[in-house]
């Protein structure tokens, strides 16, 4: 009752702030396609949502081309660095890989997976579709309250553990408040690096100035910086010791996201998708699967049997998940079995 349908003739975008939808709307009015207008975004949410998301993160996208009436996937996940091997966690007494510090960093596939996006299926440069992360950046944007509650709640840790973060987001020393205009130069100047270089090859053709920039990132000072950082530090984590990192140059060198067929399956005449187990995408796939079987319909919404129900589905779908999945660059995962309708029947009969 409070969020109005809404309808266009030309376009549409959505995103989880409005200043990214605001951006990814202005660039389908340029001219720009879809994959543009999700770059621009793409890049303005690592400057809007940084407790989210940011550039060292990984992409997941799912496109639709109208043109072939297909769907495919780009694989935006970062491997973990090559010499954080199984051996070399036993060997330094770490039963699980730590969810916080250096130790849980992949290569940061962002960068290159926009890039990607762009060179195979969008129509703008580089710098267009970042101009409005850069102007987010260094201008600055009013300050919200997701993100200040969630700076305020690793202010203390800030401080205490990561003196680069705490320039960042406390600056004056203190979490600036709701509606105060918060910047982040540095990630700007990062992004005028790759414009730079792209402006740089321009010359020989959009394809190689988009190479270019890219190469930049994953070649250049900024890859050195990122090793450097994370080779050179050691910070507190999970595992109740200070560790550094692993990442190595050669690690970001080698690095490039895929173009892969996406999951899919079919339910009640819809065909609906997602990324590979890579992603915990196929979980979802996996409920569909599971509550085809049934009649939602009869269910009162969020009666106790309704959310029974989905429930236990997840339950079900996330142990399969927990059981089976992996990059399949790396590991074998079953998903012809795990995503048919035979083996729906036979999860089903544990509910």
């Amino acid at each position: 009752t409070t969020r109005p349908v809404i309808m266009g003739t030309h376009g549409m975008v959505t995103s989880g702030h409005y200043l990214a939808s605001r951006i990814g709307l202005c660039v389908l009015e340029q001219g720009g396609n879809a994959v543009d207008a999700g770059a621009a975004m793409g890049f303005a949410l690592s400057v809007l949502e940084p407790h989210l998301y940011g550039i060292g993160g990984e992409v997941p996208i799912l496109l639709y081309l109208a043109g072939e009436r297909r769907v495919v996937s780009q694989s935006g996940q970062g491997p973990a660095p090559r010499a954080a091997t199984i051996d070399w966690f036993k060997a330094h007494g770490i039963d699980v890989i730590p969810g916080d510090g250096l130790l849980a960093a992949v290569v940061p596939s962002a960068v290159d997976t926009w890039i990607e996006a762009l060179s195979r299926f969008g129509t703008m440069r580089l710098g267009q579709v970042l101009d409005y992360a850069i102007e987010l950046a260094e201008q600055g944007f009013p300050m919200y309250e997701r993100l200040h509650s969630a700076i305020r709640k690793s202010e203390d840790r800030f401080r205490a553990e990561w003196p680069t973060s705490t320039k960042v987001f406390l600056p004056d020393n203190r979490a600036p408040e709701v509606g105060e205009l918060f910047r982040q130069i540095d990630l700007a100047q990062t992004f005028r690096r790759l414009i730079q270089a792209e402006h740089r090859e321009l010359r020989q053709g959009r394809q190689e100035a988009l190479q270019a920039a890219r190469d930049d990132f994953y070649k250049g000072e900024i890859a050195e910086s990122i090793v450097h950082f994370s080779r050179e530090n050691a910070f507190p984590d999970a595992s109740g010791r200070r560790n550094r990192g692993l990442l190595a140059k050669e690690d970001l060198l080698n690095y490039s996201a895929r173009l892969e067929e996406p999951v899919t399956v079919r339910y009640h005449g819809y065909d609906v998708y997602k990324c590979s187990p890579w992603t915990q995408g196929p979980v979802f796939l996996e409920q569909l699967n599971l509550l085809e079987g049934y009649d939602l319909s009869s269910l009162k919404h969020n009666s106790p049997g309704y959310i029974h129900l989905l429930t236990e589905a997840a339950k079900l779908a996330f142990a399969d998940r927990e059981r089976w999945y992996g990059d399949p660059a790396f590991v074998s995962v079953p998903l012809d079995v795990l995503l048919s309708k035979e083996y729906a029947i036979e999860r089903r009969r544990l509910i």
